[in-house]
């Protein structure tokens, strides 16, 4: 048991399940209020076990109003129940041999499920989410990833209210029944694990489509959703094809059963769910036209759809033996979905935001109290490790994998992956050891990012020999102590490498392979000091050190050839400038008077006049560090003081905007000139001038300017897409007056009944820099439109406030940290899954300045008082407070 209470699951206690599974046959008699399941189970012993291991079954709230064994009811004298699960003996179940039949009788009301988890109803349409753990509130099962079976689902339900009826794999059939009811009888021939269990009942409209595998077979697409929603399903189903296509021709993977299914759901507690044959997602990352989805919504919607599809192999044919190998299905498929999304945008693009989630994100998540490795060594609730270690730094470790052993050889290791493993169950070791069969290369220091939590560093210098024209690096890595860890071994990193010259050539392109703790590297045939290009393209999720002049910088960012060297040579100069005004301000009095750092501003101008680069990396180049990186670089034993850091950072803007005003206005101008008289298409040169156009727009409003904000109304104004609406607001959020008001106004009004859009007013709303943030915030939780039970809903405030209101969440008063605080005690009640996801913002509350650091730590004690606490929240709240003592 952990200290909070909640019972702690732990890798190495790992059992091969007592029995199998040969046959599911789930019977669903659908009722709004009182749903009756019937599941039966065909058990087989696993010989591998002790004879004498038991069946255990897993069940959330179930009362049992019957259990049979091979037909015959089952006292309770022959099952221990304890809550959430029910132990039957071997030789209970195997008295007439190792198979028998289990069959159980469930009754529960989905209506009453606002934890959206298992069977519940959404919009009058039944909906299921079943990972990690939901199944269990359905029926009594052996939920756990490694017992597989092939399903037989029955589904009868009301025609009229409910005339569609779906499940996983293929139809076996349809009929009317007596009293206007009918049946659908679906079939999943390969084998899955409970958690990719789905079923989808309801009065919906349907999009269909035909895809023809490489082998020539026929697939039926069919998105379904409510009939006002359907056409902006249209660009989802473009992506499933783009990206069947591509699993084909990347991965050599086709596609399995007869028909592709995708639901869209407008509440549901994920981004989507790779369920079997029936994905269902979000709505709010599958519903996209020009008028209702930005340009990073349809790379999002892209991007997502692709994901959940690559499932089919990297998480359904091949599935993962227990939680702690997530990331094999989830790390992998992100990569997948990676390599996908660079062939559908610019690819230095893409890399940036991806290596920009990294740094943002995970490595603030490496520094916090819920540090984890990415295949983690225990957990209280598996919910809390759905996260972006798991997820994106597993994608990194892919990524690595293969600059490591070469794209072929990769390729090699990912087919025999699923060639040993289809149908089965899964670790990380398993995929590891394909690779190294592939290879041949010992891969056993490499492991080490399977185990090790942290984000390294990287400390580089150089040295040049002009005598024998030799250029040397010497590199020292670091990983640092994270909770549960203190002390770690070198890891294998790939450097990916080049050297910049004055003339402006780049040579000595390569991968430097770093394993020790010091290493040094030397190239031959330099003719010249050059300046190094390091981890370009991000090739490992670490941090470089290296002491370049500011004329190096400006070089990088200016003329190398990669677009993440460029961007990181860029955010090195601001944060320079930032550390130069930090300075300053502590030191003068009143801050002294704002100056624009020089380095910075001689960058920013270059790349304002740059018209050769990709406008959408340009628009990337100028995107100052946020708040929270900021606070994040704070030395370790120094205090965060979150609104001195705001005020730094703000100066750093408001010197350079005023320095560059009229450059930015004007290529701001040229911008919209080139798509001025442009019908909106969704083209990557189109996408990129709207990048472009749009930041120049926000930096142009940093400070209140009349001239300013009557651009952000013309734009709105002429505007045929959404994504230069969004810019328009954006730009104005933060800027009161007759402007803004306009077009939130007007926003509102013409959206206030669109569940989606509404939520986009929502965002920026609780976003808004203003004196009474907090309760500004609350005034929205009591709008009439606001639905505490949609999460999306949810999330457009509680989640903007606590992620973007940096100034609002951190109000000198407490008030912030109250208002997150309730948020989180509230929802956890009815969601705990969505009410953990609001925990993160307290990560960094034991390294702030007083008086945030008492005001949060009390608001942390009164979240862990609660008496009615989940195990979700609980561990989250638990080990933030741990960090602290």
């Amino acid at each position: 048991m952990a200290e909070s209470g909640n019972a702690v699951v732990r890798r190495g206690d790992y059992r091969a399940p007592g029995f199998w599974l040969d046959r599911v046959e789930l019977v669903f008699d659908l009722d709004p209020l009182a749903t009756v399941v019937t599941s039966t189970l065909s058990l087989r012993r696993n010989a591998a076990t002790h004879a004498d291991g038991r069946l255990t079954l897993f069940g959330d709230g179930l009362p049992i109003e019957a259990m049979a064994l091979n037909g015959v009811s089952l006292p309770e004298t022959s099952f221990r129940q304890q809550p959430g699960r029910i132990e039957i003996d071997a030789a209970t179940l195997t008295a007439q041999g190792d198979c028998a039949t289990l069959t159980l009788v469930t009754r529960f009301n989905p209506t009453a499920n606002l934890a959206l988890e298992g069977l519940y109803i959404t919009g009058g349409t039944f909906c299921t989410q079943c990972e990690a753990e939901g199944f269990r509130r359905i029926t009594w099962f052996p939920d756990r990833p490694d017992v597989l079976s092939e399903y037989f689902v029955t589904i009868r339900a009301d025609k009229a209210a409910f005339p569609v009826l779906l499940s996983n794999g293929n139809l076996l059939g349809i009929r009317d029944l007596a009293d206007g009811r009918h049946e659908a009888r679906w079939h999943d021939p390969h084998k899955k694990p409970c958690y990719l269990f789905a079923l989808v009942a309801g009065d919906l409209d349907r999009m269909q489509d035909e895809f023809v595998t490489a082998s020539g077979r026929r697939v039926r697409l069919e998105i379904y959703s409510t009939t006002a929603n359907l056409p902006r399903c249209r660009w989802a189903m473009d992506c499933l094809k783009a990206a069947m296509r591509w699993d084909e021709q990347a991965y050599g993977r086709e596609f399995d059963l007869d028909r592709f299914m995708i639901y869209a759901a407008d509440d549901f507690n994920m981004g989507a769910m790779e369920n079997k044959g029936l994905n269902i997602f979000n709505s709010r990352f599958l519903l996209a036209d020009q008028h209702t989805a930005t340009d990073a919504d349809f790379q999002t919607v892209d991007a997502i759809v692709a994901h959940e599809y690559f499932h089919n192999w990297s998480g359904n044919r091949v599935t993962c033996r227990d939680w702690f190998q997530l990331s094999l299905k989830e790390g992998f498929t992100v990569f997948r979905e990676q390599q996908y999304t660079a062939t559908r945008a610019a690819p230095a693009v893409v890399r940036i935001e991806e290596a920009a989630f990294m740094q943002q994100r995970q490595f603030a998540q490496d520094a916090g109290p819920m540090a984890h490795p990415i295949r983690p060594d225990e957990y209280e609730a598996i919910d809390n490790f759905y996260t972006v270690t798991v997820y994106e730094k597993g994608a990194e470790v892919i990524r690595m994998l293969r600059a490591l052993l070469g794209a072929d050889t990769y390729r090699r290791g990912c087919d025999l992956y699923f060639e040993r493993h289809d149908g089965t169950a899964a670790t990380c070791d398993d995929f590891v050891a394909a690779m190294e069969a592939a290879s041949g290369r010992d891969l056993s220091q490499f492991k080490r990012w399977y185990s090790q939590a942290g984000t390294p560093t990287l400390r580089v210098r150089d040295d040049y020999d002009a005598a024998q024209n030799r250029y040397s690096l010497h590199v020292v890595q670091h990983v640092p102590p994270t909770p549960g860890q203190p002390h770690k071994q070198p890891m294998v990193i790939p450097l990916a490498a080049a050297l910049l010259h004055e003339d402006g050539r780049i040579d000595h392109e390569g991968v430097l392979e770093v394993t020790a703790a010091e290493q040094r590297f030397e190239f031959d045939r330099v003719a010249a000091h050059p300046i190094p290009s390091l981890l370009r393209g991000f090739s490992a999720p670490v941090r470089v050190r290296f002491d370049y002049s500011d004329a190096q910088l400006i070089a990088l960012a200016s003329r190398d050839n990669d677009g993440v060297s460029r961007w990181q040579a860029m955010r090195e100069l601001f944060f320079r400038a930032f550390d130069g005004r930090a300075a300053q301000a502590r030191q003068e009095p009143g801050g002294g008077a704002l100056r624009v750092d020089p380095a910075m501003d001689r960058a920013v101008a270059a790349l304002l006049a740059d018209h050769h680069s990709d406008p959408a990396l340009l628009a990337h180049l100028l995107i100052l560090p946020s708040y929270a990186e900021l606070a994040d670089r704070t030395a370790a034993d120094q205090p965060i003081d979150p609104l001195a850091i705001a005020d730094a950072r703000d100066d750093v803007l408001r010197a350079l905007i005023a320095s560059q005003r009229a450059a930015i206005i004007e290529r701001y101008g040229r911008e919209r000139a080139t798509l001025r008289g442009q019908p909106w298409a969704h083209t990557l040169a189109q996408v990129a001038h709207r990048a472009l156009s749009n930041t120049l727009l926000a930096l142009a409003n940093v400070e209140a300017n009349r001239d300013a904000q009557e651009f952000c109304l013309a734009q709105a104004d002429a505007a045929d897409n959404l994504t230069d609406v969004i810019g328009a607001m954006t730009a104005l959020r933060d800027q009161p007056g007759a402007v803004r008001d306009v077009l939130y106004r007007r926003f509102h009004d013409a959206w206030q009944d669109d569940l989606s859009m509404l939520n986009r007013w929502f965002s920026l709303e609780a976003a808004t820099v203003r004196g009474d943030a907090a309760a500004h915030a609350s005034a929205l939780l009591a709008h009439p439109k606001f639905d505490g039970k949609n999460p999306n809903r949810v999330r457009a405030v509680v989640q903007a406030f606590g992620d973007q209101n940096w100034r609002g969440f951190h109000a000198t008063d407490g008030s912030g940290y109250h208002f997150i605080a309730d948020q989180i005690r509230h929802y956890d009640a009815q969601n705990p899954s969505l009410a953990a996801r609001f925990c993160d913002v307290f990560a960094r509350w034991h390294r702030c300045a007083e008086p945030a650091r008492t005001q949060q730590g009390a608001q942390l004690q009164r979240i862990v008082a609660t008496e009615t606490l989940s195990a979700n929240v609980r561990e989250i709240i638990e080990k933030t407070l741990k960090s602290g003592s």
